[in-house]
């Protein structure tokens, strides 16, 4: 064992040798299950960005008819852009 101070004497274990074994790196489980839901029920995350009073209008609609933001904006997709002409 060598001293802190001590530059000259090389470690016998190395600077890379963990005597526990390596360390897995940290995982971050609420992407991991935020994933899981995406490929469960096949969705795709989407991010837009608008104006603030636009995203106060909407968010008071979608308060007073109780419906969740996702299916009021996909539904619009279905709606307005997909749908034939």
């Amino acid at each position: 064992m060598r001293q802190a101070n001590d530059t000259k004497t090389p470690d016998i274990l190395g600077d890379t040798c963990d005597l526990a074994g390596p360390v897995p790196p940290p995982v971050n489980k609420a992407a991991l299950r935020a994933a899981r839901f995406r490929e469960r029920h096949g969705v795709k995350s989407l991010t837009v960005n608008i104006p603030v009073a636009q995203l106060l209008a909407f968010e008071e609609y979608c308060k007073a008819k109780d419906r969740k933001k996702s299916d009021v904006i996909a539904k619009l997709i279905e709606s307005q852009l997909l749908r034939k002409r």
